[in-house]
């Protein structure tokens, strides 16, 4: 029986033909939408920054991204909050479990050093049902805006839950 050419093969002529092509492609686009539908549900996130809290860092209508893949955040981390109303805050970890937090004169004290490293503008309490000296309870973190006198934070809403932290921001 003679050898015939394989391009005369009619599995050769299908692979060769455009419908094959298509099919590809339009597997490779499914595989390639499913693993950016992955990474965005599973890894990083996004949301918009909505008044000034966090001026100069980040300003009103700016899209920041974060990542949630982070075990436990640290002072000076930005994060991003889900509140029980379903909006979502940006604000500066200013305070770990265990810490204590205190302000005085404006200023803010952590573990009774004084905090000038983030932030500007005075740091007075809010109207809220917190007592300073205040202790960060285990599995909560205590935020801040950068623009200390134009943020709604931990001073009126009170520490957050590391439920709550959607992740830390990607600068």
């Amino acid at each position: 029986m003679p050898l015939t050419s394989h391009r005369k093969d009619p599995i050769y002529q299908k692979y060769k033909s455009g419908e094959q092509n298509l099919f590809t492609l339009v597997l490779l686009l499914v595989a390639v939408l499913l693993v950016l539908f992955f990474l965005l549900q599973f890894v990083f996130g996004s949301s918009r920054v909505e008044g000034q809290s966090m001026d100069p860092t980040l300003v009103d209508g700016q899209t920041i991204f974060f990542t949630r893949i982070h075990p436990s955040y640290r002072v000076g981390d930005i994060v991003c909050i889900s509140m029980p109303n379903g909006d979502n805050y940006v604000k500066r970890v200013v305070a770990v479990p265990e810490n204590v937090v205190e302000l005085k004169d404006g200023t803010l004290y952590v573990n009774g050093e004084a905090q000038t490293s983030y932030g500007h503008g005075s740091t007075a309490a809010q109207e809220a049902s917190i007592t300073y000296p205040y202790t960060v309870e285990k599995n909560k973190y205590f935020v801040l805006g950068d623009n200390r006198e134009h943020s709604v934070d931990s001073r009126s809403f009170g520490a957050v839950y590391r439920g709550q932290i959607l992740g830390r921001v990607i600068h």
